[in-house]
């Protein structure tokens, strides 16, 4: 089987989803996909006509983030002759189009791919669900992630459907592994300053390009950090804040809780005959991927099966795992991670952050997670990596990269 290897990977910053407050709010999802697009290009300096296919996704296709893959390729000016495929599975849509993809070239049907994901959550928001909500309701309000649902009567049959809801199931998944509000909240102010550490050294500036935002009062300029990561996070402040899904008796909140964020995020896969071929230096190899289902109640754990199965399929151990990325849906998932598999020291897991500080834009991340990862093992020398993401209804992915000695072309300088 062939293998495949990550040659770049780029993404927008991550603006806060805000109709008001968010600094790419007015900017479309699938503007957004266009410039990774471009962008990918322009770094590898690949004519597009060589790219067997675009595959890229958005949780909820709809309005501008229909037919994404398609619609993007043909807005950035890729030849017409280039296929496009979008892609869904919930929050791991977007690592799912990086695993398709590297299916793809594995089984020889192309030599080139660009996979990824984009979301604007500022345009289509996540509401905010609790157990009193009128779920009936709630799928009448227009602009929402929600509203192009008609779910099948018969699946709610055995399904509470608020119980399905992403922060309800993290406190379910709280109560299950006994975690305190306490461990959540002090995740939740590590993320956030080892991303605000992370951003003034300049570690970002490479993965990140900058696009056209507006500030507070509207003014245009080029944003190239991620907004929503806050240096005056205290431990203080998060034990202060109300517990919105469960308000009574309640742990999670908005610290512990990814925020809604609007990004979009590609990387560029080859065979690694093609790479060399060009004279691209890999950033690294793929080396397993999974996607396992779970409880839909408890979908914060889909990322032990899925990290089990990669593991199992790499013959490899957690503890050969160099760096660790875990999308912070939640804090409670990676502290349910670490307790799954033993894992007693942080140090090595969300090195720069996470969701709860840079946000979750929910096609995207997935990408985010890997592209960061190659670029992280590079700039540490690591040789191992494993990034994972839970998905609503119960569903994860994870990835094992592998950085190689590889003789051709020349590292990138990654700072």
């Amino acid at each position: 089987m062939r293998e495949v290897v990550i040659v770049d990977a780029v993404r927008t910053p991550f603006g806060r989803g805000h109709k008001e407050k968010g600094y790419l709010r007015n900017l479309r999802s699938d503007d957004m996909g266009v410039l990774v697009l471009q962008e990918i290009v322009k770094r590898t300096g690949v004519d597009p006509a060589e790219i067997e296919e675009v595959i890229l996704g958005a949780v909820e296709q709809l309005g501008e983030q229909a037919h994404p893959a398609r619609n993007c390729l043909v807005l950035a000016h890729y030849p017409f002759e280039v296929a496009g495929l979008s892609v869904e599975r919930a929050c791991v849509t977007a690592m799912s189009a990086v695993h398709v993809a590297a299916l793809s070239i594995m089984a020889g049907l192309g030599d080139i791919y660009v996979a990824g994901g984009i979301d604007s959550m500022t345009h289509i928001t996540l509401p905010v669900v609790t157990m009193d909500t009128d779920f009936d309701e709630l799928l009448k309000e227009p602009g929402t992630m929600l509203s192009s649902m008609n779910p099948n009567p018969r699946m709610y049959e055995d399904l509470n459907p608020l119980e399905l809801v992403g922060g309800i199931t993290a406190e379910k998944l709280v109560q299950m592994f006994k975690i305190t509000r306490e461990e959540m909240d002090h995740w939740a102010v590590m993320s956030n300053l080892r991303a605000v550490a992370a951003q003034k050294a300049g570690k970002l500036k490479q993965e990140i390009m900058p696009v056209p935002a507006h500030d507070l009062e509207g003014k245009e300029f080029m944003l190239d950090f991620d907004q929503s990561p806050r240096a005056d996070t205290t431990y203080e402040k998060c034990a202060k804040l109300p517990t919105p899904f469960m308000p009574e008796g309640g742990t999670v909140t908005a610290a512990s809780s990814s925020g809604q964020a609007d990004g979009g995020a590609v990387c560029m896969l080859m065979s690694k005959e093609m790479a060399r071929k060009k004279g691209l230096k890999p950033f690294a190899t793929i080396r397993a991927m999974a996607v396992a289902g779970c409880d839909p109640t408890i979908m914060g754990w889909s990322v032990v099966p899925a990290t089990r199965k990669a593991l199992q399929r790499a013959g490899m151990t957690v503890d050969q795992m160099e760096v660790i990325e875990i999308n912070e849906a939640f804090a409670c998932v990676p502290i349910v991670f670490m307790k799954e598999f033993g894992v007693t020291s942080n140090e090595r897991i969300n090195v720069n952050g996470g969701a709860c500080a840079i946000g979750h834009p929910v096609g995207a991340t997935g990408a985010r997670l890997v592209g960061h990862l190659a670029y992280e093992m590079n700039r540490r020398q690591n040789r191992f990596g494993l990034a994972t993401i839970c998905g609503g209804y119960g569903q994860g992915g994870a990835t094992i990269l592998e950085r190689e000695d590889y003789n051709w072309g020349e590292y990138r300088k990654i700072r």
